[in-house]
């Protein structure tokens, strides 16, 4: 007992080292995360004035989360403040030029403002600046396909698939864009060749089961939206998954820690921009 006594008495003395990083850190980056999830509690239920002032918080804590930015952009989107969720989002790139949910974020604001060529400008500006990523090429693509350019987001397509042969996503776009252009069995080894790269892609698997399906008269063989958003293979709920403490999305996708977009689809080929570890929101 005496002996507890005295171990409990005695003072813990931590290195200078951890008591310089602890007073330099202080609790902001633990505040930063914990407005960030609440934020997105509020970015799911819809009150998006509630999740803004929380990824404010956050983003004020911790002023070079990409992700934080990227979700009070999301946010401000969704209030109808195009100017603000703009400069945010430009902000969370300058914070992280290579954040890719705000690369989509940011290029889907200005294609729903009519602003496409500048859109377009940016992810060739991104290419250019990181060419040796798959995810720049995926994004172009997904505007060229938007904006009714198939030759062309094939074409980027290609690209991509010279940049890293076999990668899922890339593979499971082109097997969109076969599907789309009623060149069927083509989109199946697309597809069978995306899912043998990654077998959870929900969305890949359904237009599988639709492409074994007979057409039915009356009913289209594809019922899927146009608008799937690059690199959110998992659904809307993706925040189950976890991710690395710095909180920047996985180049494949499920990431908690962002927000989903208005464009990006559940499922696939396709991911919306979250982090499970900083917590992103919906756009």
């Amino acid at each position: 007992m005496r002996l507890a006594l005295s171990l409990a008495a005695r003072p813990v003395r931590l290195p200078a080292c951890t008591l310089l990083l602890f007073t330099l850190t202080g609790c902001n980056w633990l505040s930063g995360r914990s407005a960030n999830d609440v934020g997105q509690v509020y970015y799911a239920y819809g009150n998006y004035t509630a999740a803004a002032y929380e990824f404010r918080r956050a983003s004020i804590d911790d002023p070079t989360n990409a992700d934080y930015l990227h979700n009070l952009a999301a946010a401000r989107k969704r209030q109808g403040m195009f100017a603000a969720a703009e400069r945010r989002y430009r902000q969370a790139l300058h914070a992280n030029p290579g954040h890719q949910p705000s690369y989509h974020g940011l290029a889907s604001l200005l294609k729903q403002q009519g602003r496409t060529p500048e859109a377009i400008a940016l992810m060739q500006r991104w290419i250019g600046s990181e060419p040796y990523r798959t995810a720049p090429y995926v994004e172009l693509a997904w505007l060229q396909r938007e904006s009714g350019d198939i030759p062309g987001a094939t074409r980027t397509l290609q690209r991509a698939m010279q940049v890293q042969p076999g990668n899922h996503t890339v593979l499971a776009h082109l097997g969109q864009i076969y599907q789309d252009s009623g060149q069927h069995a083509t989109a199946m080894a697309m597809y069978q060749r995306s899912l043998y790269g990654n077998w959870y892609q929900p969305e890949v698997h359904s237009r599988v089961a639709a492409l074994q399906q007979p057409p039915t008269i009356g009913r289209p063989a594809i019922a899927y939206g146009y608008g799937v958003t690059p690199y959110y293979a998992a659904p809307a709920a993706v925040a189950v998954f976890p991710t690395p403490a710095t909180g920047i999305m996985a180049e494949a996708n499920a990431d908690p820690a962002h927000v989903p977009e208005n464009e990006t689809a559940a499922g696939g080929a396709t991911t919306k921009p979250g982090s499970a570890a900083n917590g992103t929101a919906p756009r």
